[in-house]
């Protein structure tokens, strides 16, 4: 009788076990708990300027806001305004730190492309933001999965259409004033791609409407030094009506140069930038400036979904290689409308992945246009 005892408790044991090993699978199907959770993509953003830059921290806020929503663990180093420094604490970062899973830079001109050479060797896939090197360089550099087979994907604003619109702006405005051939002076940033480009869109407008570029000077995106180069200006040309500029921190340290001078901004001096900083949003809104070109504060989040897709798409190789969206003008007709746009607190009801190609087959090209986003999340419209 014992050893039937036995059988008994053994089969009874095994019944359990195998009941036991059912519900445990049941449950692994119902809770997604249960399953290892997919590992994060790990993104190096590579700022290259400093931690305390309005734009590039700007740019890096909104960066943020997209890994949020993509599952992206972002990690950021520091370029602190000089390519050198750059190249230093990206190594620094790949010998203290696991290589990333990809890489976001904005190559300085004059650098021959040493941070991507980096990146490379240590076989990091990257995107670079902006067109910023010189013909030369790019000529000797190539394109992306040319020579770099790392370089994934460059993404940029056509900043010749943008150059374009802030001299149309501001010659219009200048125009309704009874200006009809206003004497137009440009502050340029550093010599390079990025103010060549911008520079270009302007002197295209100055050419189609027959008006003279009086003097292009280089202020190397600082306010001071642009506003000591402004006075100089001034008293030089005392008929200019238009300062054009490449950035808005330069466009604010003309502004206040002009006023020092007597000049009154939006009556007989109209001066414009770029990068939609909220200060310089602030003071077209109270008449202290013309005009601001702007959206590219959103090109690291762009990168961001890119990446996203890279990872998720079957064939990312279709993703075309040359990613650029157009940037709009800021003026007193629609800045109250554009305001909400570079906070980022509107931005907690956008989800990044609505401008997925992987989330959104729909999509033949990437949503990045600044008029788009108004259309679909603020409601508003940049038409004249």
């Amino acid at each position: 009788m014992n050893w039937l005892k036995s059988v008994l408790w053994v089969t009874l044991w095994l019944t359990a076990m195998v009941f036991s090993a059912q519900v445990s699978a049941q449950l692994l199907k119902q809770s997604p708990m249960q399953h290892a959770a997919k590992p994060q993509t790990r993104v190096l953003l590579i700022n290259p300027s400093t931690k305390t830059d309005p734009f590039w921290h700007q740019v890096q806020t909104f960066a943020q806001y997209a890994a949020r929503d993509l599952n992206i663990q972002l990690n950021v180093i520091y370029g602190d305004a000089h390519r050198e420094y750059q190249q230093q604490n990206l190594r620094l970062y790949l010998k203290r730190d696991a290589a990333p899973d990809y890489a976001i830079l904005i190559n300085y001109p004059g650098g021959n492309g040493e941070t991507m050479r980096i990146l490379e060797a240590a076989k990091v896939p990257f995107i670079t933001l902006e067109q910023t090197l010189s013909v030369s360089e790019r000529a000797a550099l190539g394109e992306p999965g040319s020579s770099f087979k790392y370089w994934l994907y460059e993404i940029s604003h056509d900043n010749r259409d943008a150059g374009y619109q802030l001299a149309q702006s501001l010659i219009a405005m200048a125009r309704k004033r009874g200006i009809a051939r206003p004497d137009v002076l440009a502050i340029g940033g550093h010599y390079g791609a990025e103010t060549d480009h911008r520079v270009q869109g302007l002197n295209d407008y100055l050419g189609a409407q027959q008006i003279a570029l009086q003097q292009l000077v280089h202020a190397q995106w600082q306010s001071e030094r642009a506003a000591q180069q402004t006075a100089q200006l001034l008293r030089r040309y005392p008929y200019a009506k238009v300062i054009w500029s490449a950035s808005d921190g330069m466009a604010m340290g003309a502004a206040q140069a002009a006023v020092l001078a007597g000049r009154s901004i939006n009556r007989n001096v109209f001066i414009g930038g770029f990068d939609w900083l909220p200060e310089a949003l602030e003071r077209i809104e109270t008449q202290q400036l013309s005009a601001s070109v702007g959206g590219h504060f959103l090109m690291a989040a762009w990168a961001l979904v890119v990446i996203y897709d890279h990872e998720r798409l079957a064939e990312p190789q279709l993703l075309e290689r040359h990613i650029r969206f157009k940037l709009a003008i800021a003026d007193e007709t629609n800045v109250a409308q554009i305001k909400p746009l570079v906070d980022p607190s509107n931005w907690l009801h956008v989800d990044f992945k609505d401008f997925s190609r992987s989330e959104h087959k729909e999509l033949e090209s990437y949503p990045f246009a600044v008029q788009s986003l108004l259309e679909h999340y603020f409601n508003s419209d940049f038409s004249r």
